[in-house]
């Protein structure tokens, strides 16, 4: 089985280009497609959407990759950026009229602007899920702990188990459980079909990290 951690740095074959962010998972499939990653280094939008048949080989803290940075600023972003139309000069003056009031009899706040409002927006291709780490993970009886990396194939990227990070700030610990344990994912939380007592009886391992 092959890790593939979150918020580790990534290479390219001409050197450091970020680190990874989020990963892209086709629900029915049960596969990694995507890993995004993230470097303010790139032209225009920081993040981009790497396909995983770019990823060559992770460590712990390590992903690399068998493309260049050039390569990867070409790549689709994952977040861009809309931009709602400025405040019109009417709303302007119900907001200029209200301000005059006590605070607690307006009902509503409005920006008084004339320059567009900036809106980002994550793209997901259709169909897909993202994961990220530091996502809730729920146990039948309640919360248990947060997603820490995914595991998967080496050859057909196929998750295969979820690392799942819980316990207390000195005492945190490293529990994997396998994909029949997860029941489903939400924009910000994994649900489980086993409880506290049964996620803890699973192998788990020291976290080896100094931060975070």
């Amino acid at each position: 089985m092959k890790e593939i951690p979150i918020k580790a740095n990534v290479e390219c074959t001409d050197g450091p280009c970020g680190q990874s962010a989020h990963l892209i998972v086709n629900p029915v499939a049960r596969q990694v497609t995507h890993l995004v990653i993230e470097d303010n280094h790139l032209p225009d939008e920081p993040t981009r959407l790497v396909p995983i048949e770019h990823v060559t080989d992770t460590t712990h803290d390590l992903i690399r990759l068998n493309c260049t940075k050039a390569d990867v600023a070409q790549m689709e972003p994952f977040i861009t950026t809309r931009y709602l139309p400025p405040v019109s000069a009417e709303y302007a003056v119900m907001d200029s009229y209200w301000s005059q009031l006590d605070p607690y009899m307006q009902p509503m706040v409005i920006p008084e602007t004339e320059l567009p409002l900036p809106i980002p927006e994550e793209h997901i291709p259709e169909g897909e899920m993202e994961i990220y780490r530091g996502m809730h993970v729920q146990a039948t009886d309640g919360r248990i702990g947060q997603v820490d990396e995914l595991m998967v194939e080496p050859e057909s990227w196929k998750i295969t188990h979820v690392v799942l990070r819980h316990g207390h700030l000195w005492g945190k610990k490293e529990v994997t459980l396998p994909l029949a344990d997860v029941d489903r994912v939400t924009a910000d939380t994994v649900y489980l079909k086993i409880d506290k007592a049964t996620v803890k009886s699973r192998p788990s391992i020291p976290v080896k990290r100094l931060f975070g």
